[in-house]
């Protein structure tokens, strides 16, 4: 089981469902940096394994916002809706074993799908995304958006996300590609 959390809310939930967990090899992924500043509740929630959150439902665009870019999901979400495009904003939690229902579901109703995530895009969760939805027959594009399999230079987070497209103006740019203006599929 392998997952990463968006903030330390979910972080300290996370923590709380491994130490309750006994079915074999489980881990957290995280990245370098500062967390967002949720504070965590009182009492931790044991959390679903393999289990999507949710956060808002959409028509046009789905956005995986995977760990701590679920925030660059969401700048962008805020983004492709001033654009006038419907947009699910989901919290996939877990890498492995991938909520494949809720890929599935929102495959269906949205016509292009970006994935984030904090880590190389090669074998990455977006890989396994598109791994599912070849496997099941399912044609929606995947956007991915991560780091690229090369060598990358030491910096601050904000200036090496820029260089490499990480970016809200570079996520929305390679989602626009799918749609058109009333948002819907591309012919």
């Amino acid at each position: 089981v392998l997952m990463q959390a968006k903030d330390e809310e979910e972080f300290v939930d996370m923590l709380w469902t491994m130490s309750q967990y006994e079915g074999g090899p489980i881990a957290i992924r995280y990245t370098r940096g500062v967390g967002t500043g949720a504070k965590p509740k009182d009492k931790p929630e044991l959390l679903e394994i393999g289990e999507a959150e949710v956060v808002q439902d959409g028509r046009d665009v789905d956005l995986f916002g995977l760990g701590n870019l679920f925030e660059l999901a969401e700048e962008e979400g805020r983004k492709l809706e001033k654009l006038g495009f419907s947009v699910a904003l989901i919290n996939p939690r877990w890498i492995k074993p991938m909520d494949t229902k809720c890929l599935e579901l929102y495959a269906g109703k949205c016509q292009v799908i970006c994935t984030l995530e904090d880590h190389v895009l090669i074998n990455g969760f977006g890989c396994g995304v598109m791994e599912h939805l070849s496997s099941q027959n399912i044609h929606t594009p995947v956007e991915r958006v991560g780091w690229p399999d090369a060598f990358i230079q030491h910096g601050g987070v904000s200036v090496l996300r820029a260089k490499h497209g990480l970016t809200v103006d570079t996520v929305v740019e390679k989602v626009l590609r799918h749609l058109n203006s009333r948002g819907t599929k591309k012919p």
